[in-house]
């Protein structure tokens, strides 16, 4: 099992150096100093990295870095709400398709995921605004909290900022930052809920094959009891690793997502940085999203192994 960390972690490193390779090799086609090697110049741009020093922005003036801080957990917030979303939806849709395979409640939640992994982020984002928001007037049209709240940034998350706030309005505060999250959220979770349903219903098919669930059946059990208790418990690892690449999927949807509800995250700061012609925030907003993503994939995948017996004894095989 060290071993398997030990090469997932090289893994990551080479994949991670790959990635500000590939960066610094765009800069230097823009932005190239005659006075300056390749090599010299990858080696002063890791230094850098490693440093925290993201440059400064030449429109605010301000360091990258700190700004990058200020957008994050805003986009960080929405992703997180977004895989609740899809998990608490996914599931147990994924689960009825399985249990009813071939019939109409799986042919329905099939086409339902297909429909839904079709549809355009940014033109479901508008046509929830105009039915919810400015139709019935239900959820806030844009931003991450109501004007009348002044709330002090401590981790940039809003819900738990405002749950933070010394003030008298804490809670109306709290459930308006809820507000304000549900339509984004909901938006963004279309993608990752139908690839959890396909992975769960996928990946329960395979497990309900098995003998020692026929077993458990023909001895009388539920098969509530069954599902629960044998089948979930062993398909949800087997899903985990492909779940795990759906952070990617989330993070690239969060920047259309972003710019439809004017949420204040990283995705909509990459994108006025690019319209303004800011290198330095586009460079360090890009290098966060590709980071954070490969980062997120590699541990999902570690933690499946480690809580997945099958997965532990398939890399043991593999190294006698």
């Amino acid at each position: 099992m060290l071993l398997y960390l030990l090469r997932r972690l090289g893994l990551l490193i080479s994949t991670l150096l790959m990635l500000t390779l590939i960066a610094f090799s765009l800069e230097f086609q823009l932005l190239s100093q005659p006075t300056q090697s390749f090599i010299e110049g990858y080696s002063l741009f890791l230094q850098q990295l490693l440093t925290g020093d993201f440059g400064v922005s030449s429109v605010s003036g301000l360091p990258v870095l700190g700004t990058l801080g200020q957008y994050f957990p805003a986009t960080l917030e929405l992703c997180l709400a977004a895989f609740i979303i899809s998990l608490l939806v996914g599931v147990p849709a994924g689960t009825w398709a399985a249990l009813h395979l071939n019939r109409w409640q799986d042919t329905s939640i099939l086409t339902g995921t297909l429909i839904g992994y079709s549809v355009p982020v940014f033109w479901l984002g508008l046509l929830l605004v105009m039915f919810f928001s400015l139709n019935l007037g239900w959820l806030p049209v844009s931003g991450q909290l109501s004007l009348l709240y002044e709330i002090e940034q401590v981790t940039g998350i809003m819900t738990i900022d405002t749950l933070l706030a010394d003030t008298p309005y804490r809670w109306p505060a709290f459930f308006d930052a809820l507000r304000h999250l549900v339509l984004p959220a909901l938006v963004l979770a279309i993608v990752p809920t139908t690839e959890v349903i396909r992975q769960i219903r996928s990946a329960l098919l395979e497990v309900l094959k098995q003998n020692y669930i026929r077993a458990a059946l023909t001895k009388g059990v539920s098969e509530n009891h069954v599902i629960l208790r044998h089948g979930l418990r062993n398909a949800f690892p087997m899903a985990i690793p492909t779940l795990g690449l759906q952070f990617g999927t989330v993070l690239t949807s969060a920047i259309m997502t972003e710019i439809v509800f004017d949420w204040p995250g990283l995705g909509r700061w990459l994108i006025t940085s690019i319209a303004l012609q800011d290198y330095a925030a586009i460079k360090a907003g890009t290098l966060a999203i590709a980071t954070f993503t490969i980062v997120a994939s590699a541990a999902v995948e570690v933690l499946s192994t480690l809580i997945y017996p099958a997965r532990r004894r398939a890399i043991y095989a593999s190294q006698r």
